[in-house]
């Protein structure tokens, strides 16, 4: 075995799991991501009159579901008893909570993650949840 031979099997095998990377990246693609952006969120609420044109993302809100489980990710800004009134509206939604993680992120932000199993009445589509979350989100910091 020469150094030629040695040096060509690493190459092709990095071009190998170069490829594989690429698959598994399409895969786990996910494009339920939503950003709310402070401008789009204020020309909602008012009759199109933007206090700012600065784009400052509020919350994202995304959503995976397998099977009966649904995964939510939210990143938010820290307000007073913001999970609790999620996770409020996720029962009234007929989605029980199996696990849920709260992380800080800074000195203002949190990142939520929650794994909820679908009740016998549930009955929104993914796009719905997502939906519904940021509308309620909304509402929440509206409120403040």
């Amino acid at each position: 075995m020469d150094k030629a031979y040695v040096l060509r099997e690493a190459v092709n095998y990095t071009k190998q799991l170069q490829e594989r990377v690429k698959e598994l990246e399409n895969q786990n693609k996910v494009d339920s991501a939503t950003f709310i952006r402070k401008s789009e969120a204020s020309s909602d609420k008012n009759t199109g009159n933007c206090e700012t044109n600065k784009e400052i993302s509020l919350f994202e809100v995304e959503a995976r579901v397998l099977d009966k489980e649904v995964l939510i990710g939210i990143h938010c800004e820290k307000q007073k008893d913001i999970v609790f009134k999620i996770h409020a509206l996720l029962r009234n939604l007929h989605l029980s909570t199996t696990s849920s993680t709260v992380l800080p992120f800074g000195t203002s932000t949190l990142i939520i993650n929650i794994i909820a199993q679908m009740n016998g009445e549930y009955s929104m589509t993914k796009d719905d949840l997502v939906k519904k979350l940021r509308e309620y989100l909304l509402e929440v910091y509206d409120m403040q």
